[in-house]
This record gives C-alpha cells, sequence and structure tokens, in this order.
C-alpha cells in the first residue's frame, strides 16, 4: 500500500511538471512586469495619481455653474426686488401700502455663472507639486518593478537549481544501483555478504526518498515562479544564464545614485520644498474674472419674464490667516525630514552594496571549493569501490563515501545557487538590475 503511494504521488508530480509552460528568462520578466498583483495594483495607484494632477491643473480651465433657485416671501425688501427682476413692476407697486405690506411672491431664479481665474499663486504651486508628485511616484514605480524582476529572476534561478537537485539525486540512484549490483555479484560469487546487498537495498531506498522530495522541491519552485508572473499554474524554467557578471565595486557605488528609489525621495523633497512656496504664497492677491445670467419667473422654473446679466473682476488677498506662519514652518520641517531620509537611504544603499559585494566574493569563492570537494569525492569513491571489489574495505565505507560525495554535489549545487542569488541582490542594490538586463538582451 505505501509503495502504491508513492507510485501515484510521482505521477502526480510528473503530470503536473510536465503540463506546465516553460518560458525563457525574457518572457518571464516580461510576463511579471504586466500580470504581477503588486504591479497591476500600482499601475492604478500611478493612473491616479495622473489624474489627480489633471484635476489640479484644470482647476485654472473657467467653472461654469447652472442654478435654479425658488422663494416665496411676503417681506418687504425681497418681495420689491423679486418683481424688479421678473420685470412686472408696475406703479401700483409704488403704492406706499404695497411696499409695506406686499403680498406672498414667487420667484423662479435660474442662474448661470461663470468664473474664471487669472492669477492664484497657490494654484500654480499646487499643479507643481502635483507634477513632481507623478514624478515620484513613476520612479517609484520603476523600482517596484526592478523588485519584482529580482522576485523573478530568483524564483526563475530556484527552477533551474531544483533540477539540478533532482539530477543529483538521480545521479546518487544510479551510482547505488552500480554498488548493489557489486554487492549482488560478489555475494552470488561467496565473496560478500548478503548484508552488503541489504545495506545497498536500504540506501537505495533512501536516495528514491531524496529524489521524491527533489521533485517534490522542483513542482513548488515552479508553482512559485507561477505565483510571481501573476499565475496559478505553474511555471518552467528553460536552462538559460541570468546574464550578470560580476564588476568592479566601484561599478556598483558610482550605479547607485541613480537608483529609483532614490530618485523618488528626491522628487519627494522637490515637493515639499514647492509645499513652503505653497504656504508662503498664500500671502499673495488672487485675480479673477467671472459674470452670471440671471433669468426671473413668478410661475414655472427656467422662466424667462425677467433676464439680467453680471460681468465682474475680483482681487481676493488674505490679510489675515493665524495658521498660515505654522502650515509654513511645518511644510519646512517635512522638506528636513526628507532631506535627513535621502541621506539615510545613501547610506545604507552604500552599507547594502558593499555587504552584497562582499557576499559575492565568499559565495564565487565557495563554489571553487566546492568544484574541489567534488573531486575528492569521486576520487575517494573510486578508490573504496576498487577496494571493496578486492574485499579491502566493507559496505558501509563504500556507502559512507557515496553519501559524502551525494553531500558534496547537493552542496556545490546550494553553492551555485547562492552566489548567482547574492548576485541578483548586488545588481538589484544598485539599481543596475534591470538596465543590466535590457543591456545584455540588446547585445
Amino acid at each position: 500500500m505505501k509503495r502504491l503511494l508513492i507510485v501515484l504521488f510521482v505521477i502526480f508530480t510528473m503530470s503536473s511538471i510536465t503540463n506546465a509552460e516553460v518560458l525563457s528568462l525574457k518572457e518571464a520578466i516580461k510576463i511579471a512586469l504586466k500580470d504581477n498583483p503588486r504591479i497591476r495594483a500600482f499601475t492604478w495607484s500611478l493612473e491616479a495619481e495622473k489624474e489627480k494632477a489633471l484635476a489640479i491643473k484644470n482647476r485654472y480651465l473657467p467653472k461654469l455653474s447652472l442654478e435654479e433657485r425658488f422663494l416665496r416671501t411676503d417681506s418687504p425688501t425681497y418681495a420689491f426686488m423679486a418683481k424688479l427682476n421678473q420685470e412686472r413692476f408696475s406703479q401700483s407697486d409704488f403704492m406706499i401700502d404695497s411696499i409695506n405690506n406686499p403680498h406672498a411672491i414667487n420667484d423662479f431664479q435660474t442662474t448661470l455663472t461663470l468664473e474664471q481665474p487669472l492669477f492664484v499663486p497657490r494654484l500654480i504651486e499646487g499643479i507643481k507639486i502635483a507634477r513632481k508628485s507623478v514624478e515620484s511616484r513613476s520612479l517609484k514605480f520603476k523600482h517596484l518593478k526592478e523588485s519584482v524582476t529580482r522576485d523573478v529572476m530568483k524564483s526563475y534561478l530556484g527552477v533551474l537549481i531544483a533540477k539540478q537537485y533532482v539530477e543529483v539525486a538521480r545521479k546518487a540512484i544510479e551510482d547505488i544501483k552500480e554498488h548493489k549490483r557489486l554487492a549482488e555479484v560478489r555475494y552470488k560469487t561467496g565473496l560478500g555478504l548478503y548484508s552488503d546487498v541489504l545495506r545497498a537495498e536500504v540506501a537505495l531506498k533512501d536516495a528514491e526518498k531524496r529524489l521524491l522530495s527533489a521533485k517534490n522541491n522542483l513542482d513548488t519552485a515552479r508553482r512559485m515562479l507561477g505565483l510571481v508572473l501573476g499565475k496559478t499554474e505553474p511555471v518552467d524554467a528553460e536552462d538559460t544564464e541570468t546574464g550578470l557578471v560580476l564588476k568592479d565595486l566601484k561599478f556598483y557605488l558610482l550605479s547607485a545614485k541613480d537608483r529609483y528609489d532614490l530618485r523618488s525621495l528626491r522628487k519627494a523633497l522637490e515637493m515639499a520644498k514647492e509645499a513652503v512656496k505653497l504656504e508662503k504664497s498664500t500671502f499673495l492677491p488672487e485675480v479673477g474674472i467671472g459674470g452670471s445670467y440671471q433669468l426671473n419667473d413668478h410661475n414655472t422654473p427656467l422662466g424667462a419674464e425677467g433676464h439680467s446679466y453680471n460681468i465682474m473682476a475680483f482681487l481676493r488677498w488674505n490679510f489675515l490667516d493665524l495658521t498660515r506662519k505654522h502650515r509654513t514652518t511645518s511644510a519646512e520641517m517635512k522638506a528636513k525630514e526628507l532631506m535627513e531620509s535621502i541621506d539615510g537611504l545613501q547610506k545604507q544603499i552604500n552599507f547594502s552594496i558593499n555587504r552584497a559585494y562582499n557576499d559575492v566574493m565568499v559565495k564565487r569563492k565557495n563554489i571553487e571549493l566546492y568544484e574541489t570537494s567534488v573531486k575528492d569525492a569521486q576520487e575517494a569513491l573510486r578508490l573504496v569501490q576498487a577496494r571493496y571489489k578486492n574485499s579491502l574495505s566493507p559496505m558501509v565505507d563504500l556507502l559512507d563515501t557515496q553519501l559524502m560525495l551525494d553531500q558534496s554535489r547537493a552542496k556545490l549545487v546550494q553553492a551555485k545557487k547562492e552566489y548567482q542569488m547574492a548576485l541578483i541582490d548586488l545588481y538589484f542594490e544598485s539599481g543596475m538590475l534591470l538596465k543590466e538586463l535590457e543591456n545584455s538582451s540588446s547585445k
């Protein structure tokens, strides 16, 4: 029953792997930059910011409004005025009694109003702030794209590494099968023990379990790649390289000055400085023109018994505002906060790049060490296998040496993975990940 479950698990795993879509790294990144949930969400956020900026800019356009009012009154002043506006004023309305005690009157007032700002300092600064806000968020979006690209590359690399683990597990099974064959031959010829055959059989079962685990990890890695791409199905990776190569440390440090998130903060600082100007601009007057066309009727809405118009120009000057000084100081403090944030981020970037570069150097050295370790383990296995054939070493030594070789192979795979991951992080920390991929694809 247990063997049947294992077989069913293998069939299910292999079927899901076989049906996985195979993508190149370039294709995977292209899909992620379009369908990744974080990208899609931020796209709407950026569009909303652009619409907000347009709304602020369009405040300089003329405003046109239509208003309908109804009034019923016996107030002497309003009744007198309503009749005048309706153009129904007669000689009898000059009677003192009619003026002091008018009958209740209805007035439907239709007003079409136009207002055009000409000079509004706070609006001018507001438009600048809105424009810089869009630029800041656009740079944030580019940084997010770079972050998603890093996630794609790591997930893509995870699939390739998982495949290598599967190959390592299969190679171990092939080697142990050969050990088992030798043990069986020696046992049949009377030169070996049956316990050696059993030991080899147990080692083979353990190797098969490791292969199942490696296949399961491969399926998980493929599903993780699909998740980063915004898919629910697993995605397979072609056996391609990332195209990233290690460069001099100075290259990464100089490139980091143009990191998108750093540039976004600088735009935010420009916004904060414009906000200071906005608060100070409220000291200046505002100038505009406007006009209205009015209809009045005592019977029907939108009626036109009387009609009139007004044309006006206005200058609005707010001389006294006790909150203005505090708002200006608050905006100045916000600008100083952003200056400190930029300085702190620059130092953090410098630290991260140096750490990532050192990490890459260590990981590259590890690859060299584990490559030597694999060669040594292969030679040790060859010697122990020869000794076993000549009855000079027991089966346990052969299996222990095989296990040492398997572990060295796995560690080499892990070292290569860690090196590539560290290299991806180094390019990301320097803000050159997307640019380097674009340059390598254009060559």
